[in-house]
């Protein structure tokens, strides 16, 4: 191995140490002085959070010293890495987006299938006949099937219509019934 490698490496331990030995007394400090002024728990736990991503730049920022990395060609890798990074998750967020609300009409049934339902206020009626992964399948009253992304049914509101073969929101006498939602 090269004698300038090991050099700095030998010099990566030390700098790791000692911003390890400074964490360290830091937070012996921090504990001291929250038990003199019977500071909350929670106080304590912010500077040491504090105190966690001090110690973890200040050990990078003397690593790139030692090891002599150009601060500008880092900067340009890493905001190149966050652009690619930003590019992907707005690519996906729509997909997410729909993927989560079916796993949420799933487990809600807010409406089930063959329900009659409309979106408001685009006036979007019908009958659902599916909800799937990304959408959920509607037919009107003319036949025309319609896919409705689940995403919208948490931004709109939502009609459900007592004809659809479920028991009645509210009994005769107008008194709310006690057996809504159950399947009838």
């Amino acid at each position: 191995m090269n004698y300038e490698i090991i050099q700095k490496l030998m010099v990566s331990v030390a700098v790791l140490l000692i911003t390890v030995v400074c964490f360290q007394l830091f937070k012996f400090y921090a504990r001291k002085t929250q038990k003199k002024l019977k500071l909350q728990d929670t106080r304590y736990f912010a500077v040491k959070r504090f105190m966690v991503f001090l110690s973890a730049g200040l050990f990078f920022a003397l690593l790139m010293l030692v090891w002599g990395i150009d601060v500008r060609n880092l900067w340009i890798s890493i905001t190149g890495i966050l652009a690619m990074i930003a590019i992907a998750f707005f690519a996906v967020w729509s997909l997410v987006g729909n993927i989560t609300a079916g796993l949420i009409i799933f487990f809600t049934s807010p409406f089930k299938v063959n329900d009659t339902i409309e979106i408001m206020p685009e006036e979007i009626k019908g009958k659902v006949l599916a909800i799937n992964t990304f959408y959920t399948l509607l037919i009107d009253d003319e036949g025309n099937e319609i896919n409705v992304p689940n995403s919208l049914f948490f931004q709109k509101f939502i009609i459900k219509f007592r004809n659809s073969g479920h028991k009645d929101f509210l009994a005769d006498n107008g008194e709310i019934n006690g057996d809504h939602g159950e399947d009838g």
